[in-house]
């Protein structure tokens, strides 16, 4: 009975939870500076509030959690873990006082918007906001730059929220009447004091009023620094790996004006590094996932090129076992227009996955073409097996994005798997055979 951690189901409730806290934070201070009246439809939602919550603390106690990169599913040891953190919390953020509003004690004592105050216990839930918000971006890996701004605008809206509903609660507000044109003053008179611009036209008329418009300027400072220092990291690192490429091309160029190549050949070593980063940001895949163990690098190969391996009749009966060693054995590898990839005549020794672009099969010379090959297609696939030559030509339409798989790579993954290679020979036999009789 106990629930995975990181499964769907936490995390539909998580962002219900989060959907549901963020409403009460935006609903409890307000309904407590505009002196709401408790009528039904505020019943309702408290009585949502304390059901949904007090759900909220049973499922902790039967949730996994994560500790030093482990997943704990032991209940004993949830239970704990769940009651030294943020039982106590939740369970006050649970408790019903919205039902002593009904009360005649309540009203006898005309303690009522005093008690209205307890409401605010409800804003406890906020502190959790943090840890759904990290686990949500770790498990889908958003951009921890864009992550942090998202919350900060969250966050910074909340505490805007707030701020104007204590503004009105100080009677900063004294000339109207209509409740929204209420709050729309004192969130106006609060965003203009947050910006440090003030206009003069709402001002404080007493200290505790010049105390809150003080505490609001500070915070104002701060935010502002805090949103300047994360849009310019955000910025940064988004744009680093541009950077970088265009380090790289600046490099390139100066090369080759120092060395007086060609215009025409410039233009077109240019023009290849454009499609290189076009395709894969001009990343090398291999170094950019060096530092990873051996098992994620073969998953993460895995998930990029099991579909276009199995594609090719050699390896459609092949293990996943197998699958692996040979994702892992390809190379990628790019032409530009017009560039051969194999020659008529040349001994073979790999084979080609097309990955992206148009090949055209012609001949010898290039003039007649015989067919055309697009993703997901393959060529050279009996030099794997037989030392031959070419018997055709094979030429780049546009740029092109291939796989090498090298016939030394597959000649050590087949010794490894006996059974595949003899499957692999019957299947070879069997194309050539066809071949011939075409």
């Amino acid at each position: 009975m106990i629930i995975h951690p990181e499964s769907k189901l936490k995390e539909f409730w998580d962002l219900y939870m989060l959907v549901l806290t963020v409403a009460c934070a935006l609903i409890i201070p307000l309904q407590i500076a505009l002196h709401v009246p408790f009528h039904s439809s505020l019943l309702w939602f408290e009585s949502l509030l304390s059901i949904s919550f007090g759900v909220d603390i049973v499922l902790h106690f039967f949730t996994g959690f994560r500790f030093e990169n482990r997943i704990i599913l032991d209940p004993r040891r949830i239970a704990v873990h769940y009651l030294r953190s943020w039982f106590i919390l939740d369970l006050i953020a649970a408790l019903p006082f919205f039902l002593i509003h009904g009360t005649d004690a309540a009203e006898a004592t005309q303690l009522l918007r005093v008690i209205r105050f307890l409401q605010i216990h409800r804003l406890l839930k906020l502190l959790r906001v943090n840890e759904v918000f990290s686990q949500f971006q770790r498990k889908h890996a958003l951009n921890p730059g864009l992550f942090r701004l998202g919350y900060f605008v969250l966050l910074i809206s909340l505490i805007t929220h707030m701020l104007a509903c204590g503004w009105i609660l100080l009677d900063g507000i004294t000339d109207e009447t209509d409740p929204v044109t209420i709050y729309i003053k004192a969130l106006y008179f609060t965003v203009t004091t947050l910006a440090s611009v003030g206009y003069g036209d709402i001002t404080p008329h007493n200290n505790i009023q010049r105390i809150f418009a003080l505490g609001l300027m500070m915070i104002g400072v701060g935010s502002y620094g805090f949103v300047i220092g994360n849009m310019a990291s955000f910025l940064a690192n988004r744009d680093i790996v541009r950077a970088n490429y265009f380090k790289k091309l600046e490099e390139v160029t100066a090369f080759l004006r120092y060395r007086a190549i060609p215009s025409d050949l410039r233009s077109q070593i240019l023009a290849y590094y454009d499609h290189v980063w076009e395709s894969r940001m001009g990343q090398d895949e291999a170094e950019l996932l060096s530092d990873l163990p051996q098992s994620l690098r073969v998953d993460i190969a895995l998930a990029m090129r099991k579909d276009l391996i199995q594609k090719v009749p050699f390896f459609r009966e092949a293990s996943e076992d197998l699958l692996r060693d040979i994702v892992m054995a390809l190379r990628p590898a790019a032409y530009i227009p017009g560039s051969f990839i194999i020659r008529e005549g040349e001994m073979g020794d790999c084979m080609y996955i097309v990955s992206s672009g148009i090949v055209e099969i012609v001949s010898r010379d290039g003039s007649q073409v015989f067919t055309e090959l697009t993703e997901g297609s393959f060529l050279g696939e009996m030099a794997l097996i037989y030392k031959t030559e070419r018997t055709a030509s094979a030429r780049a339409r546009g740029y092109c994005d291939l796989y090498v798989l090298k016939k030394r790579d597959f000649d050590f993954i087949l010794s490894r798997y006996p059974a595949f290679a003899s499957h692999i020979m019957k299947v070879a036999e069997e194309r050539r055979r066809e071949a011939a009789s075409r």
